[in-house]
């Protein structure tokens, strides 16, 4: 019990209440950087017949803001529905999964002889709900739009007050045709009900890149792009906590922790919980980070990131031979701010990461660098970057570049000290 103070009670409390890098965030007062975004999608659900789009990369938060909104806009008496999408989806799972976990979870999991129905009537235009003796429903996937748009129906039957829906990871909806009728489907479930509201969320750079190229898809959607949480909202999430401890952590330690997170909530929320865990662990007493507590933190955040940024991160490197030289490759892509980075700007970081370290490695020329780059495009390393074009490069999820930052910094090589002036 390093921290004067904080028994291991406490310090348990104050880090599961602030620090969630393992689960999505569901209140705004946890939701640092997303202000303006919970305001907009207030916005857009004042106005009738308007649902909300929530896009961008892996790892930015696009679910706890979906949750969060869909908290604070869900009426006391009922929890949002979340649904989450498979690769085997199909428009007409989702519906179903959307009525399905609209009802009470006994409901749903207690069978029984005498069931309530859903009565669905002739094209689509009615919905009725038939109580048996025990209170449990019964009904199918939608065959059609319409079907489906009485499911909704249904729901706000059951559901007086409202429901917000949320459906998640649409990127793993394959089918042009099912992305067609949940296109159509959003755009014209307005017309026959407003009670419930829908926040739909998916890995991509475009509405498009979800939903398809449908002209009705973006019609009736507030579309937001989420972008990385800047650096000074990042600090917040570390200091808040340290606040509440009654420790101090340098700005220097806040800029390097954010540095490293890349603007992902993820990456911080693990180096913060490592760092005052260190603290904690102290056989001394203290009240201020030291340089050999961020050492912790960032070891503690790499031994506990996701098993797919390590597993790619394996599969980039670790060759039969010039295993040093992919990770160096990628340590000098992650060097920079900038998404997409040309060979020459690559290659600058590169000679300022290999100048000084002294280790006993071959200095590539810019040729080669190119090799190994390109290299790193392919299947057997994973295709851990992507081209765009003569000597441009860049990470095909963003989010890796972090857990390369955070690998470099671990062996003694701090990048994208750009960034800390």
């Amino acid at each position: 019990m390093a921290i004067p103070g904080i028994d291991q009670a406490r310090i348990s409390e104050v880090l599961q209440k602030h620090l969630t890098p393992s689960a999505h965030i569901t209140s705004p007062e946890r939701l640092f950087g997303r202000g303006r975004k919970l305001v907009q999608i207030e916005r857009a659900f004042n106005s009738n017949g308007r649902h909300v789009f929530i896009f961008g990369d892996r790892g930015v938060g696009k679910t706890s803001l979906a949750m969060t909104a869909a908290y604070l806009h869900q009426p006391a008496s009922d929890e949002p529905v979340y649904v989450l999408c498979s690769e085997a989806s199909t428009f007409s799972d989702i519906l179903f999964a959307i009525g399905n976990n609209a009802l009470p979870l006994r409901e749903r999991m207690e069978a029984g002889a005498n069931r309530g129905t859903l009565g669905l009537t002739v094209h689509g235009f009615g919905a009725s709900y038939k109580p048996g003796e025990r209170p449990v429903s019964n009904f199918g996937a939608p065959a059609d739009i319409n079907e489906a748009s009485n499911i909704i129906r249904y729901i706000n039957e059951r559901r007086p007050n409202g429901t917000v829906v949320v459906i998640d990871e649409l990127e793993r909806l394959k089918n042009e045709e099912d992305k067609t009728k949940l296109a159509e489907f959003v755009n014209s479930i307005s017309s026959v009900q407003t009670s419930t509201k829908f926040i739909l969320s998916g890995i991509g750079h475009t509405v498009e890149d979800l939903l398809g190229a449908h002209r009705s898809a973006t019609r009736k959607l507030e579309t937001i792009e989420l972008e990385r949480i800047s650096h000074d909202e990042l600090w917040k999430i570390v200091s808040t906590v340290a606040d509440e401890l009654g420790v101090t952590v340098d700005r220097d330690f806040l800029i390097r922790a954010s540095i490293l997170s890349d603007g992902f909530p993820h990456y911080v929320h693990l180096i913060a919980e490592s760092l005052f865990w260190a603290m904690f662990d102290d056989e001394a007493l203290c009240t201020k980070a030291s340089a050999l507590h961020f050492r912790a933190a960032v070891t503690g955040a790499i031994e506990r990131t996701e098993v797919e940024h390590k597993s790619a991160y394996r599969r980039a490197t670790e060759k039969v031979k010039n295993t040093r030289e992919y990770e160096l490759a990628l340590w000098s892509l992650a060097d920079k701010t900038e998404t997409r980075r040309q060979l020459d700007s690559i290659y600058d970081s590169y000679l300022r990461i290999v100048r000084p370290s002294g280790e006993e490695v071959t200095k590539l020329d810019k040729n080669k660098l190119n090799q190994r780059l390109l290299s790193l495009k392919s299947p057997s390393h994973g295709e851990v970057l992507r081209g765009y074009g003569s000597g441009w490069f860049a990470f095909s999820e963003t989010i890796l570049r972090g857990y390369v930052r955070l690998m470099a910094e671990h062996q003694g090589v701090s990048l994208a000290k750009d960034l800390a002036s």
